[in-house]
């Protein structure tokens, strides 16, 4: 079949064009008391290009005899999310990514070895609930004004991990400064993934969490009293381990 532009352009057109990359948004939320005279929507006409976070995931291998390695995957590792902010000639984003990374690790010894910064003393590692924020990219549809369609990724728990260089030099007289930064993050959510739901394994008295408080049950069972009082009570106490351990048979035949 011959190629055709109209075509082409057809199919494109049913999901409403090809996305261009300038449509995009970074918000930070939930960000402690800093020294700029900057806040978080100032902040978000300043960042240049972010980039959405792949997905990776780590693998481990199986060799069996006679047979070719597999790959089988482990867990997921988080990729940091770049992205380049450009700078003001007052440095007021400048101030603020510092006084952000001061909130991480306070870098800063010139108050004194001994002078503290937010309650840190110097190269002392801060709380993550004082440093950890909200960040949010949305990259909006192309139709976004009459249709109000974006894909929003959500990142919590994230803080910069590392903030790059800034090159100065005498001959970019007609350049901007830009300042990189490396976020990272303990949550990722994408507006794609599906919802996960609270299964009913998980309930207490199914599944490994039943079996676990009717093992504890037995145990405590055994240690109470090891001494029988009358021939009665023997009788009473063995039917009551005969009944916990073949529950706990029955909840190992059920996972």
């Amino acid at each position: 079949m011959a190629f055709s532009i109209t075509d082409f352009k057809s199919q494109m057109d049913r999901f409403g064009g090809l996305q261009r990359q300038s449509l995009f948004e970074v918000t930070i939320n939930n960000f402690p008391v800093n020294t700029s005279n900057m806040d978080t929507r100032d902040l978000t006409f300043f960042c240049k290009n972010v980039a959405i976070p792949g997905l990776s995931v780590a693998l481990t291998s199986y060799e069996a005899v006679a047979q070719q390695r597999r790959m089988y995957p482990s867990s997921m590792n988080p990729e940091p999310v770049q992205a380049i902010f450009m700078l003001d000639s007052n440095h007021q984003v400048l101030t603020f990514f510092h006084s952000w990374m001061q909130r991480v690790v306070n870098y800063s010894t010139s108050g004194g070895n001994y002078s503290e910064v937010n309650g840190s003393l110097p190269f002392e590692i801060g709380y993550k609930s004082d440093y950890g924020c909200r960040l949010t990219i949305k990259s909006f549809s192309n139709d976004f004004l009459t249709t109000g369609k974006y894909y929003e990724t959500i990142l919590d728990g994230a803080f910069p991990g590392l903030l790059g260089d800034v090159d100065l030099a005498w001959e970019s007289n007609d350049s901007y400064s830009t300042l990189p930064i490396s976020f990272q993050y303990d949550r990722i959510e994408f507006s794609g993934e599906r919802q996960g739901i609270t299964s009913g394994r998980f309930n207490r008295g199914n599944g490994l969490l039943g079996l676990l408080e009717s093992v504890g049950d037995f145990g405590q069972l055994i240690g109470q009293n090891i001494v029988p009082r009358s021939i009665q009570d023997s009788v009473d106490r063995f039917t009551r381990i005969t009944n916990n351990f073949d529950n706990i048979t029955n909840r190992l035949g059920g996972i």
